[in-house]
């Protein structure tokens, strides 16, 4: 399918330079955006800020790796394309331009600037990171850009690298915050919550039997998972926000064997097998660990979910649309 509208999102997805291109003149934000972090949250913030401004539709341009259709990465991936769509909504971009490489990798910069972003895009600003190149063999970079912008009637914003603690922001980065379970400095690197979405599964039920009963989740072949262990979170579900009390794990104290994550929704009342649950993760609260009994599970949950309403209560009431007050409060 070329063209898609994700279920409860805003979002024109256009797989394609060839269709369903915008009706009136676009802000577009370009990049590979392959995790969606604080730099690439700048250049794409400068495009949606620049549309509201000029009224222009606000877009982004990336595209799918070469070759995509083989086997995907096992546990790499910081955010799936959904996750990715639900990033970009939030953030107030409504249309994402996402051809194959293939379709545009012979364009000279000179005739990607042409032929792509003035006349199928219309575009009237671009953004673009300040390390950003485009045009076959990358021969184009930011400042070539601007003086081709210049030609097309383009305004052209260059935004500088994102650094924390005088490096370069990167994926790796984060992967490895990730995996040491450091989820408030993923978080910040981010520029937003480190976000699964999956569909509501079966489970074993004794966190019913509890009063305490869990959403359970796989994570997405591709996607990285963060360090085992108990984590603050937000659910959202029908478009209203729960605080979570989420566990990431195989479960060793009933004998699991394959990580998953179990979310407790506190106030939530329903039945959510079978839909695809948003859980954004804030704050980690302890590693795993294999209980004496069932009991001292019991109380830990107890105490686990206490922990999450102190620390998550007050993410509940951030808004859809994502602005600088809500990027600056993640990791604080």
């Amino acid at each position: 399918m070329i063209f898609k509208r994700k279920e409860g999102l805003h979002l024109i997805l256009s797989d394609t330079l060839s269709a369903h291109l915008p009706e009136r003149p676009t802000a577009v934000a370009l990049g590979f955006f392959d995790g969606i972090h604080r730099g690439h949250t700048k250049v794409i913030s400068a495009a949606v800020q620049a549309a509201r401004q000029q009224g222009l539709i606000p877009c982004v341009f990336t595209f799918s790796p070469p070759g995509k259709g083989g086997p995907k990465p096992v546990g790499e991936l910081i955010q799936t394309d959904e996750v990715k769509q639900y990033i970009l909504e939030r953030m107030g971009v409504r249309q994402i331009f996402r051809p194959p490489f293939e379709e545009f990798r012979d364009l000279t910069p000179e005739e990607f600037v042409r032929k792509v972003l003035a006349e199928r895009f219309q575009a009237r600003v671009v953004a673009c990171g300040e390390n950003f190149h485009f045009g076959k063999n990358a021969a184009g970079n930011a400042e070539l850009l601007c003086q081709l912008g210049q030609e097309y009637g383009i305004e052209v914003i260059v935004v500088p690298l994102e650094r924390e603690n005088g490096e370069v922001i990167s994926s790796t980065l984060i992967r490895k915050a990730l995996r040491d379970g450091e989820i408030e400095t993923a978080n910040r690197l981010l520029g937003h919550p480190y976000t699964l979405i999956a569909p509501v599964v079966h489970g074993r039920g004794l966190g019913r039997q509890w009063n305490y009963p869990t959403a359970n989740q796989y994570f997405p072949d591709e996607q990285i998972i963060p360090q085992n262990g108990v984590y603050a979170t937000i659910a959202v579900c029908d478009g209203k926000r729960y605080v979570g009390s989420t566990n990431v794990g195989k479960k060793p104290t009933v004998g699991g064997q394959t990580v998953l994550s179990e979310t407790f929704l506190v106030d939530y009342k329903g039945d959510l097998y079978g839909k695809n649950l948003i859980v954004e993760f804030y704050h980690f609260v302890r590693g795993e660990k294999k209980f004496g009994s069932l009991e001292e599970l019991r109380a830990a949950i107890e105490d686990s979910t206490r922990k999450s309403v102190e620390l998550c209560e007050k993410y509940r009431e951030i808004p859809l649309q994502t602005d600088e007050a809500v990027l600056q409060s993640i990791g604080n």
